[in-house]
């Protein structure tokens, strides 16, 4: 942990440090009000640090040339703010009450068992069958064009992945380190319990609840994720804190234009290049815009359109160079006839089973196909595990007390006066039907589907909740006692006396897998031997072998074709 402490500590240093700088620039532009969180710094800056490294990817590998200019950008960043004698946040003790002191306590051991959690063997099976060779290829070479002819997967480019590669710091020849996920649920974790801090205070705002309800999803959803750089756990808290962020500026009364806003929208941008699932996300940016057009401040919304130009740029090209398409897999018809595309048909097949397995893995193909949707649908939902049944179940009740509520003067009237959250709950609905209709496997949709339950269910909670401000002390006990023990119950299972000892030092790297040569159609390559899974090394790795895929050159950056 002595290691996998240190690279997390440089990880948030740098990426606080850029997020401050974009800050400090677009401050002069819009009104920035008060000095953002440390959580938000982060993730602006981790937006930044990715986009560049996209960019970067088109010319070179990320390896330790590009972490070379990350970190002198980052000592120049460290003086921009000496010389400006920017403030650090402090705690102030004093002020705090003997409950928010032990919740204190309770929240330096929920970060201790993260750290320690992060230093794990990866438990992602997509990791071993993607994610870690995604990630090698992307320390070794630019961006390879075709690369999803050698297998598919490599087409499902993630801005993610790509953020792994930048921190794994494989340069150091000790192990390509997969740490990035430990540190963004370390200071996710730290921006939900800001929550319950606030709580435990009596400040029983809607947002403050929503981080409560999000703080207990990571461990009860997420927490076998913190050591994997899979892509559903990263923009799960995404969506966790965009939509949280935009509910807290609507309670501040924010005007549209000010700096909050702007890099919620730039995020939301950002959380597509994630996963595409995210997309829905993009209605409260739209809502913004319209908010922006109707004040007359188009230039503002200029600023945002050139911004999001600049985030979905490189990975738009990125889809072009590896895949042919501007994203992959769904897009229809192929735009530019590269020699490298992969074939239209592959890519309607990869669409198919992407829902199927994501919806009924356990029957097949043909069978899945020649079933009605009613059939689809009432099968699925008999599969889901009792509490996956019991999130849909919890929201369809919490959204028909919201109704029932509306027969109260007083509920009709708070609704009134908060116009704006509804913009929220749209968002987070119209994310569950596109999850619904794309993807429906569970763990693709805890994002928007717990997003809902918890707009639906503490909606009205804040609204009754400071009726009883004289029980706050009772209140905020029960609280902290229910966090400890459901936070204890869920990580109790993870955590393994052997494998402290063994990353004490160092945490954890890739598993390595049996490989055996498999032939091409004028090359060789190592191949798995067993499940599809090739993790980090051996490198380059194949799952299986294919005579219909070609390279385009001798060299491996020149890439792959597909030939008839």
């Amino acid at each position: 942990m002595l290691v996998a402490f240190l690279i997390i500590l440089y990880i948030l240093s740098v990426l606080t440090l850029y997020g401050q700088g974009l800050f400090l620039i677009f401050s002069k532009k819009f009104p920035a009000l008060t000095q953002p969180s440390l959580p938000f710094l982060f993730v602006v800056g981790l937006m930044v640090v990715t986009t560049l490294g996209s960019f970067a990817s088109l010319f070179i590998r990320l390896n330790w040339e590009f972490q070379t200019a990350l970190f002198v950008g980052a000592i120049a960043l460290l003086i921009w703010n000496i010389l400006r004698r920017t403030p650090l946040p402090r705690l102030h003790l004093n002020e705090f009450s003997l409950l928010q002191k032990l919740g204190l306590a309770f929240f330096v051991a929920v970060e201790i068992v993260l750290l320690y959690l992060a230093t794990l063997t990866p438990s992602n099976a997509d990791t071993g069958i993607y994610h870690a060779q995604t990630i090698h290829w992307i320390e070794a070479y630019p961006v390879v064009p075709g690369l999803a002819n050698l297998h598919q997967r490599f087409g499902y480019d993630s801005s993610w992945l790509l953020a792994n590669a930048i921190f794994s710091l494989a340069f150091l020849n000790l192990q390509s380190f997969h740490l990035l996920m430990g540190a963004f649920f370390i200071v996710m974790a730290g921006y939900f319990y800001g929550g319950i801090h606030e709580l435990l205070a009596g400040k029983y705002r809607l947002s403050n609840l929503m981080k409560l309800g999000f703080f207990l999803a990571l461990f009860f959803y997420l927490i076998d994720q913190v050591s994997s750089p899979g892509t559903d756990a990263p923009t799960t808290l995404m969506i966790f804190f965009i939509l949280t962020e935009t509910v807290r500026c609507l309670e501040d009364r924010l005007a549209a234009r000010s700096l909050p806003y702007i890099f919620l929208a730039l995020l939301a941008f950002f959380c597509a290049t994630f996963k595409l699932s995210s997309v829905p996300l993009l209605v409260l940016v739209l809502a913004l815009c319209i908010q922006l057009n109707r004040e007359k401040d188009m230039r503002s919304v200029g600023w945002i359109a050139l911004a999001a130009f600049v985030i979905l740029l490189p990975y738009v090209v990125r889809n072009f160079i590896l895949t042919g398409y501007p994203v992959f897999p769904g897009f229809p018809f192929i735009l530019f006839n590269f020699d490298w595309t992969v074939p239209i048909e592959q890519v309607g097949t990869e669409s198919r089973v992407i829902h199927w397995f994501a919806m009924l893995p356990h029957t097949s193909l043909s069978k899945f196909e020649a079933m009605s949707k009613a059939d689809q649908i009432i099968k699925w939902y008999h599969n889901l595990l009792p509490r996956q049944k019991a999130i849909l179940l919890a929201t369809a009740l919490a959204a028909g007390a919201d109704v029932l509520l509306l027969f109260v003067k007083k509920w009709r009237e708070t609704l009134k006066q908060n116009k704006g959250f509804l913009l929220v709950f749209g968002a987070a609905l119209l994310g569950c039907l596109f999850w619904f209709i794309t993807a429906p496997a569970f763990r693709f949709g805890y994002g928007f589907l717990l997003s809902t339950l918890f707009l639906f269910g503490f909606l009205p909670v804040s609204f009754f909740l400071p009726k009883f401000q004289r029980w706050q002390i009772g209140v905020g006990a029960a609280l902290l006692i229910v966090c400890v023990g459901a936070v204890f119950s869920t990580v109790r299972p993870e955590i393994n006396v052997g494998s402290i000892k063994e990353t004490i030092v160092m945490p954890a790297a890739y598993p390595g897998i049996s490989s055996e040569p498999c032939t091409f159609a004028n090359f060789k390559m190592l191949c798995q031997v067993s499940y599809e899974e090739c993790w980090y090394s051996p490198f380059p790795c194949a799952i299986k072998g294919n005579d219909h895929v070609a390279m385009r050159s001798n060299d491996y950056r020149d890439g792959f074709k597909y030939i008839k």
